[in-house]
């Protein structure tokens, strides 16, 4: 037995001394860079045009299409918060499309929707969950994506609204209602000219979605060159190829905005979302990719000219 106990101090002492402060320092590293990065994306950098793009920052009213109570906190609170802390005057809106009554929880899951709309800063005439009979929460039924484009397009007539965020293909979790979604936003947006222009959160893999802010630095370099160019002269417009993506990150203020918003759901708020909302990537921060859409293309290299 001690010979056994002996053997991983034995192993540590054959590494070279060189190469034992080369880890190290590659530890320190790994710690340190995606805290600057963290830094720099949220307190520095985040309203450059280049990096949150003016289509959203200037939206005038914004709106958060997502499948179930709870979707609004644990994914898209970086960007939800990122847009509303910078612009005072932009009106927030989440569109829910279920109750989340899997587990017949549903009617206290529209009641804690209502306390996380308040402590994100959406006002509560604007924070809707639906109770549609073809659009309950079911982790194995794929939702009717004609019937979501309708009330997509309901309610944009209804606030007015100039831009959307949601799901990307992949839903993040790849939960099958939030495909759905994300198939009937991007269908909405490519075939209705009058449509307001959307921005998709992007699915990563699991190794990745359970990083804190390990992953930041591979996500960071699309944006590398615009964050540098944003530290050199900062930008109020962006040409239209820098755009289409948008990185937004969480100050530790609408980090514990984010904690205060889930626990209005106390009844998800289990030991395992503990943990995510410490490690998952999108409590800190969001990456979005716009979906393509020919007319608000068209609208916005206009505003930009002028």
């Amino acid at each position: 037995m001690q010979k056994l106990a002996g053997k991983p101090a034995q192993l540590l002492g054959m590494i070279p001394r060189r190469a034992s402060r080369w880890l190290v320092r590659l530890a320190v590293l790994a710690v340190i860079v995606p805290l600057i990065l963290q830094w720099l994306v949220a307190y520095v950098v985040g309203s450059d045009a280049r990096i949150l793009p003016p289509e959203l920052l200037l939206a005038r009213n914004l709106l958060l299409v997502t499948a179930h109570p709870d979707d609004e906190c644990l994914f898209f609170s970086p960007s939800i918060l990122g847009v509303l802390d910078r612009n005072k005057r932009v009106t927030g809106g989440l569109l829910v499309m279920s109750t989340g009554n899997n587990y017949g929880k549903g009617d206290t899951r529209k009641t804690e929707l209502a306390g996380s709309c308040e402590a994100l800063g959406i006002s509560a005439d604007r924070c809707v969950a639906l109770d549609h009979p073809d659009l309950q929460d079911n982790p194995r039924e794929w939702w009717n994506t004609e019937l979501i484009e309708g009330f997509v397009h309901e309610h944009v007539r209804k606030w007015d609204i100039d831009a959307i965020i949601t799901f990307d293909e992949g839903g993040v979790s790849g939960h099958i209602n939030h495909r759905a979604v994300s198939a009937a936003v991007s269908h909405y947006t490519a075939t209705n000219p009058q449509s307001p222009i959307a921005y998709t959160l992007t699915t990563t893999s699991l190794l990745r979605k359970y990083t804190i802010l390990g992953d930041l630095p591979y996500t960071v370099l699309p944006f590398l060159w615009r964050i540098i160019e944003a530290l050199s002269y900062p930008a109020i417009t962006a040409e239209v190829r820098e755009g289409g993506t948008a990185l937004v990150a969480n100050t530790w203020h609408r980090y514990l905005l984010t904690r205060r918003a889930f626990a209005q759901h106390d009844s998800q708020y289990s030991w395992d979302r503990h943990l995510y909302m410490i490690l998952s990537r999108y409590v800190w921060f969001n990456d979005l990719k716009r979906l393509p859409h020919t007319a608000a293309d068209e609208a916005f290299r206009t505003a930009v000219k002028t």
